[in-house]
């Protein structure tokens, strides 16, 4: 990746107000290329179509300017897609947490995705290889479940209850597996 493109900012509007996102890291671009992976082979002929950082959501029309930039999510109904950006809400957002984004994609973000009917919202943390899945129950999120991959000193009880491959909520015979998401991702970041 060049410098350049390695030093650029990403930016959202929400609220009128301009938000922008420090580069993102190794781990963290591993992680979001590694779930887009997953999802382009599992959606392939589907209706569902998957999309990776860079594309522009517009969640609240009333809000004239405001749009959010996930860093991968998935969008069911086709009429939402614009040729400038998506408007209206994916089906499955997913933000992948970084040291400067990472109380943002917590609060704002998952309030803003909440207030707009995402019906599946999934925060991952590269450094501790956790996915923390959330689902819309009677307009508010709830934690579905946490998955994470144990670390290898931690005891063999410990390693053997993890729950490391999971369905998703919304195509309950796609299975994600951990070691897929989280491959090449490294401890010193």
């Amino acid at each position: 990746m060049s410098e350049r493109l390695r030093n650029e900012d990403k930016t959202e509007v929400i609220n009128g107000i301009e938000m922008m996102s420090p580069p993102a890291y190794s781990n963290h671009n591993h992680v979001k290329f590694n779930v887009a992976t997953v999802f382009k082979i599992y959606l392939k002929g589907n209706i569902c179509i998957p999309f990776i950082d860079g594309e522009k959501v517009v969640l609240d029309s009333r809000k004239k300017g405001d749009y959010v930039v996930p860093d991968f999510f998935v969008l069911c109904d086709r009429s939402k897609h614009k040729k400038d950006g998506v408007y209206g809400a994916p089906d499955l957002i997913v933000e992948v947490l970084s040291p400067g984004t990472a109380e943002y994609d917590r609060g704002e973000k998952k309030e803003l995705y909440q207030a707009n009917g995402v019906k599946e919202y999934w925060i991952i943390e590269p450094n501790n290889r956790s996915i923390e899945v959330y689902l819309l129950k009677d307009g508010a999120y709830k934690l579905n479940a946490l998955y994470r991959l144990p670390d290898e000193d931690e005891p063999d009880e410990d390693k053997v209850n993890a729950k490391t491959t999971f369905s998703v909520n919304m195509f309950p015979d796609m299975t994600v597996n951990l070691d897929e998401i989280f491959e090449y991702v490294n401890a010193w970041e």
